[in-house]
């Protein structure tokens, strides 16, 4: 016996709701569909969908014809303002709208667009090709993969324009967030296609998004490529600082000990990892002194870590953060093993704010902390404020540091007056 189409729909529909109200899954629903569609099939019943392929292929055509439309209407304006033809106000606001139009078309219809500014003969070749590396750069966004197949079809006429390697590498770099396996290996594919210049900027997006992605997977793409020492600093130093939380920083640094102890008999990789090690810190300034020492008191840091780490740290804070600093780190290392570390940092603080640093010093108890800090202090301000500088170093105690800071002084401030520094060394009995 053969039921109409419309109590078939009816029989459908109600089996799909009672799985869904069962199951809650939609792949459940959709197997069960199919069985009693099998079932309908039997008896006769037809099953079509013709209303909704035509639906679907109606809206494709007129997305279509929408993108032809509005790059027929960019062409022709940009063709007015490319003859010199006064744009009033009326032809601004359309100029406005068709841009923002522009912005909510998905990736085929942006494409029509390139490929309509590819065709015309309504444009200059400058203008045309202008206008075809800013499509190109937002097609990236949406489709990278045909952003490069179309830069690189067409890079003859493309390749002179300043952006084109923007068009590149930012293509690269979207490719890389989602598979960054693949963009090495269309950058491997391609290398000799394209200047250095392009390269360099295209393995930084590349290398940092596959870092933001897979630290690991990151390492593993220096190799892919073959880089030389430079370009393998480069991509080091893009993995590391793409790590911007603690979560990251967990991961690269494992990461990171994992390549060098991979790489150890290479003295140059594990060169450009140990000069590229500090950067692990390079989001310490802007999350401050808290967060940061968090951080590096969880992350158990061997000694050599932790001063490449502090090394790099610019100290280019607000408030008492640098003291802060100087203090955790002069707890943090054995005695006289801090006293570079701690000199270099004061000598920052007093060139940025020489008064603040000097208050902190006179405030701090004394210990080797602020000895260390004296000496580099004394040595900074000494050309501007020679008294207060030897006022310093009189409060040092007898001995090495002492006399190291006034050789400092005597070697680089005095040799252009012989008298003041035959006065000064026999003053202060130096060598």
């Amino acid at each position: 016996m053969k039921l109409s189409i419309a109590i078939s729909a009816l029989i459908l529909a109600a089996a799909a709701g009672l799985v869904w109200q069962i199951d809650g899954r939609l792949a459940a629903a959709c197997n069960y569909e199919r069985k009693l569609a099998s079932e309908a099939a039997k008896l006769g019943i037809s099953i079509r969908h013709d209303q909704t392929v035509r639906s679907t292929k109606r809206q494709r055509v007129n997305r279509e014809a929408e993108a032809r439309r509005l790059a027929v209407e960019f062409i022709k304006m940009a063709k007015q303002c490319e003859k010199g033809v006064e744009i009033d106000v009326a032809a601004q606001q359309r100029f406005q709208e068709i841009y923002q139009r522009t912005s909510l078309l998905d990736a085929s219809q942006l494409k029509i667009r390139i490929l309509e500014l590819l065709t015309t003969k309504e444009l200059s070749q400058k203008g045309r090709v202008n206008h075809l590396i800013s499509a190109l750069w937002t097609y990236a966004e949406k489709d990278p993969r045909d952003a490069l197949a179309l830069l690189t079809k067409h890079f003859a006429i493309l390749k002179d324009h300043p952006h084109s390697q923007d068009v590149l590498s930012s293509s690269l770099g979207t490719w890389a967030k989602d598979d960054p396996a693949a963009a090495v290996e269309w950058m491997k594919k391609n290398a000799a296609e394209f200047p250095d210049a392009m390269k360099a900027q295209s393995q930084a997006n590349v290398f940092r998004a596959a870092a933001e992605k897979d630290p690991r997977l990151a390492f593993t793409l220096i190799a892919v490529l073959g880089l030389n020492y430079s370009d393998s600093h480069s991509a080091l130093h893009d993995i590391v600082t793409a790590a911007a939380t603690d979560e990251q920083r967990n991961v690269t640094l494992a990461a990171l000990r994992e390549y060098r102890v991979a790489n150890k008999n290479d003295g140059t990789l594990t060169r450009a990892v140990d000069e590229n090690f500090g950067y692990l810190g390079s989001g310490f300034e802007k999350e401050g002194f808290a967060a940061a020492t968090r951080w590096l008191a969880s992350a158990n840091l061997t000694p050599k870590e932790l001063d490449n780490i502090c090394g790099r740290l610019g100290l280019n804070y607000e408030g008492d953060e640098p003291a802060q600093w100087i203090e955790w780190y002069g707890h943090q290392v054995l005695l006289g093993k801090a006293d570079d570390q701690i000199g270099n940092w004061i000598s920052v603080w007093t060139r940025r704010n020489y008064e603040a640093a000097g208050r902190w010093l006179a405030s701090t108890s004394e210990g080797p902390v602020r000895n260390a800090a004296i000496c580099s202090y004394a040595e900074t301000i000494f050309p501007q404020e020679s008294e207060v500088a030897m006022q310093w170093i009189k409060t040092l105690p007898p001995g090495e540091q002492r006399q190291n800071t006034l050789q400092y002084i005597h070697e680089n401030y005095l040799q252009n007056d012989p008298e003041a520094a035959a006065a000064f060394k026999a003053e202060h009995g130096l060598k």
